[in-house]
C-alpha cells in the first residue's frame, strides 16, 4: 500500500430488515468465521490504515444484537467506533451516519457484504484523486437488457461497458453530504453513487470480484455454512 494522507470515516450500513433473506434474526448477525457477519465487516474496515473511524448504522430492533459486537471491537481498537440508529430507508440511514462523520472522506459499505477485500479501500482512495466518488464494481458477465413495466425489451446494453455495482463506495464527504441534501426523496436512486450522478458529479468504478457477494436470498446461506470459500483477503 502506498503512503497516503487520506483518512476515511467508514459508514457500515446495517439497517436493512433482510426480509428477502428469511430467518428469525437480521442476516448480518448470523455466524461467520467464528463471529458474526457484521463483526467480520467491522474487523476488515478497522484493519485498513485509511479508516480512522467506524460508524455503524443499525435498526433499533437489533440493538441488543449489535451492542456486544460493538463493545468487543471497541476493546480491541483505538479508533473511534460508534453506533447510530438508522432511518426508514437505506438512503436515510446513510445520511444519519454521514452527519456523524468527522473525516474528509467517507466509505459506505453494506454489512451484508462480508467478503470484500481490504485492499480495495486503497484502490478507491486512488480513484478519489480525480473524481468525487468511486465504487467497487464487477464487469457484467452476462448480457443486460432494459425493459418496460410489461417486460418488453427496450434496450440491450453494451456488455463491454456494463458493470454490476457493489460496495464499498468512497466519496469526498462534503460532496456526498451535498448530494444527500440536493436529491429529492422522490428520485429512485439505489446507491450513493447514483446520488452523485444525479447531481452531475463524476463517479469512477474500480474492479471488484465475484466473491464480493451480498447476502440477499435464502440460498445465500450456503456462503455462511463453512463451505471452505476463501474471502478476497484470504487469497
Amino acid at each position: 500500500m502506498k503512503n497516503r494522507t487520506e483518512k476515511f470515516s467508514a459508514i457500515l450500513a446495517a439497517g436493512g430488515s433482510g426480509t428477502r433473506f428469511g430467518g428469525e434474526i437480521n442476516k448480518v448477525y448470523l455466524p461467520l468465521n467464528g463471529q458474526t457477519v457484521i463483526g467480520v465487516c467491522m474487523d476488515k474496515l478497522l484493519s485498513s490504515p485509511l479508516v480512522a473511524e467506524l460508524i455503524c448504522v443499525y435498526r433499533k430492533e437489533d440493538e441488543e444484537l449489535l451492542l456486544p459486537v460493538l463493545e468487543e471491537k471497541k476493546a480491541k481498537s483505538s479508533k473511534r467506533i460508534l453506533a447510530v440508529p438508522g432511518g426508514e430507508t437505506r438512503r436515510a440511514s446513510v445520511y444519519e451516519g454521514l452527519k456523524q462523520a468527522q473525516e474528509d472522506y467517507v466509505l459506505v459499505h453494506d454489512a451484508a457484504r462480508p467478503f470484500f477485500a481490504v485492499k480495495w479501500i486503497d484502490d478507491l482512495a486512488e480513484a478519489l484523486k480525480s473524481v468525487s466518488g468511486a465504487s467497487v464494481a464487477l464487469p457484467s458477465p452476462d448480457t443486460v437488457k432494459i425493459t418496460n413495466e410489461q417486460g418488453l425489451v427496450l434496450e440491450t446494453t453494451d456488455r463491454s461497458r456494463t458493470w454490476l455495482v457493489q460496495t464499498p463506495q468512497a466519496f469526498r464527504r462534503s460532496v456526498l453530504l451535498k448530494a444527500h441534501q440536493r436529491v429529492p426523496s422522490s428520485v429512485p436512486v439505489t446507491d450513493d453513487c447514483g446520488m452523485l450522478e444525479y447531481c452531475g458529479f463524476d463517479v469512477r468504478l474500480v474492479p471488484g470480484s465475484s466473491a464480493n457477494q451480498k447476502l440477499t436470498a435464502p440460498e445465500d446461506r450456503a456462503l455462511l455454512c463453512g463451505n471452505g470459500q476463501k474471502t478476497e483477503t484470504d487469497q
